[in-house]
């Protein structure tokens, strides 16, 4: 017997008295409402056949479920996930869980509703939502520390970095591991599970007990995560930890509402704010404009580097880790012998700081080829031309430049702004005629050397003008008297500058008119930025400022905090800062545009 439940989001099936609830919504099954629904349905329907025995939770594509949908309201959306993980819990027939690819989020916190959970060895598990300003919503914080413990919970928790289905089975959180035939596997433990049943019958995931055994070590595991996160200003760490302690002294349903309670607050945080549109902001400056839609999979093999002029070294550095074949030309032996003894001092430092072991730098070198003649660049799949070098003699058609774009030219050309280090903004600058081929190899390069790419056009990089215009800004302020230390103070209590630092500076009295001048400065480049067209959009310099590191994450952004500010106060404190300095503050013609209909910044956040 086969049914059919919600087939855009997930299909029923039954496998003798197994019934299949397999999730199909391309490309990683997010729990949207209509997801959700389908699933609650198509188990109702599995409870509701007396020859259903059990229920098996599964996906047919890739990832078993990558979380929640951020676009629909957080607490709606939690409460309505919280929901079906009750249903599922509270079945009266054992229901497996199947995990495969991602595990993340909302997606785990669904699986942790199930009896059992099998899982691929590679599967990855996690629960990201601090990364976003809160906790979960669903149950997640407290299944998982009554399955696994708070130490364990914590590290998933706080840590937000998803463990594999082999780490998660040492740590309890699956039942097995499987290196393929997940289905059947899952299958047979929910089988298993109905024809031998459990002394005292099936236990609710929020009544289990395993995690809580070693009461001692539980509570030492929650006072440990609160020193560490000291007086850390995000509030999403400590009520994660407020969460994960409310597992131990509240009952199941008070500690649910617990966790309901503090997800619902964080949500509306202006952290929450904030970094839910850098999230946003991300993925979207990460697809290609359509006129630079891919032809299709690129992979490349081998790279070619006309030159060796500045950033070469670190990109050979990053492509030969990377595991391509690199071929460095550059036509003059004493140019090329000192970016050779460059890239071998960055290799020794990595290795040195136990970022590569030896064996590894050997088999990188082993893979890069140097040379005078150009000949090798004849069949290199991407090659990249440092700006000094000068025309590429050979296979000129698949190079690209590394550096800015001219403000202005008529041929269709390419340029990289390379990251420095993995994780780190690149950002690919485009004329309107440039090839989507040659793009599409530069967007692979990227992605093998684990950049988050951005596409611009000419007249950047974005990176450069926002630094320039901050650095203006502060040499404003200093020719007016403001000390260094003072303005460093200011932007640092703000979250500028701090990296990785859980407490902020104390906010010195001169920090009000400091931050003023600053974020005016980088809102009015923006501004210029989107309408040059540089920028495709204001989600865009964001997403640069927050990955260089100019604007902290939780703030959201130059062109975000603009809107938040209010454009008319924005344009307001530009009016009145460019009487003294026209050339960083005369308010861009977009701000009285978007202020004369209405509108916002995020207005022009379209998708492409």
């Amino acid at each position: 017997m086969e049914g059919k439940i919600g087939m855009e989001a997930m299909r029923y099936e039954r496998r003798g008295t197994v019934a299949l609830l397999i999730m199909a919504l391309r490309p990683v099954n997010t729990l949207t409402a209509p997801m959700r629904a389908a699933l609650g349905a198509g188990l109702q329907q599995a409870l509701a056949d007396p020859e259903v025995q059990a229920v098996v939770l599964c996906s047919d594509i890739a990832n078993f479920s990558a979380g929640a949908d951020f676009s629909e309201p957080g607490a709606s959306a939690a409460q309505s996930l919280a929901a079906l993980c009750v249903q599922i819990e509270r079945s009266p027939k054992p229901i497996v869980a199947a995990l495969n690819g991602k595990v993340l989020g909302a997606g785990l916190e669904l699986a942790l509703a199930a009896h059992q959970r099998v899982a691929l060895s590679d599967a990855a598990l996690g629960l990201p939502d601090v990364t976003l300003g809160s906790v979960p919503g669903a149950g997640g914080t407290q299944r998982l520390a009554r399955l696994v413990g708070a130490q364990t919970a914590l590290r998933l928790l706080l840590d937000a970095h998803p463990i594999t289905g082999a780490q998660a089975l040492t740590a309890g959180l699956v039942d097995s591991v499987v290196q393929a035939d997940l289905p059947e596997a899952a299958i047979a433990a929910a089988l298993r599970l109905a024809l031998t049943p459990p002394a005292g019958g099936l236990v609710p995931a929020s009544e289990r007990r395993e995690g809580l055994r070693d009461g001692k070590s539980f509570h030492a595991a929650v006072v440990a995560a609160r020193a560490r996160l000291g007086t850390s200003f995000l509030p999403a760490p400590h009520r994660a930890v407020d969460c994960v302690e409310a597992a131990q002294l509240l009952s199941p349903e008070q500690g649910l509402a617990y966790e309901a309670a503090a997800q619902e607050d964080l949500v509306q945080s202006p952290q929450a704010q904030g970094l839910r549109h850098i999230f946003f902001a991300e993925r979207r400056a990460g697809f290609a404009p359509r006129t630079l839609a891919s032809p299709g999979v690129v992979q490349l093999h081998t790279l070619g580097i006309w030159g060796s002029g500045q950033g070469v070294a670190e990109l050979v550095v990053q492509a030969l880790a990377a595991g391509l074949r690199v071929s460095l030309v550059e036509p003059s032996r004493e140019a090329l012998s000192a970016c050779l003894s460059r890239i071998a001092t960055l290799q020794e430092r990595a290795v040195s700081q136990g970022r590569q072991s030896a064996e590894s730098r050997d088999a990188d070198w082993a893979r890069l080829q140097s040379v005078l003649d150009p000949a090798p660049l004849a069949t290199a799949d991407l090659i990249v031309a440092s700006a000094e070098a000068g025309p590429v003699p050979l296979n000129a058609a698949s190079a690209i430049t590394l550096g800015a774009l001219p403000a202005r030219t008529g041929a269709g050309r390419i340029s990289l702004v390379p990251a420095m280090a993995w994780g780190l903004v690149a950002e690919l600058c485009h004329t309107p005629e440039a090839s989507a081929t040659l793009a599409a190899r530069a967007m692979a390069l990227g992605r093998m050397l684990g950049w988050r790419m951005v596409f611009t056009g000419p007249g950047g990089p974005i990176e450069a003008r926002l630094r320039a215009a901050l650095s203006a800004a502060i040499a404003g302020l200093e020719a007016k008297g403001v000390a260094r230390a003072v303005i460093a103070a200011s932007l640092g209590s703000f979250g500028i500058g701090v990296g990785s630092q859980t407490q902020l500076p104390v906010a010195p009295n001169e920090a009000p008119g400091v931050l003023r001048a600053c974020l005016a400065a980088l809102a009015n480049q923006g501004a210029r930025l989107v309408a040059e067209a540089v920028a495709r959009r204001p989600s865009d310099v964001d997403t640069v400022a927050v990955l260089a590191g100019l604007f902290p994450r939780w703030q959201g952004g130059p062109m975000f905090h603009a809107d938040r500010e209010g454009l008319l106060v924005m344009r307001a404190d530009l009016r009145h800062l460019a009487e003294a300095a026209p050339q960083i503050y005369a308010p861009n013609p977009l701000w009285d545009e978007l202020i004369a209909e209405g509108r916002s910044f995020a207005t022009l956040n379209r998708a492409d």
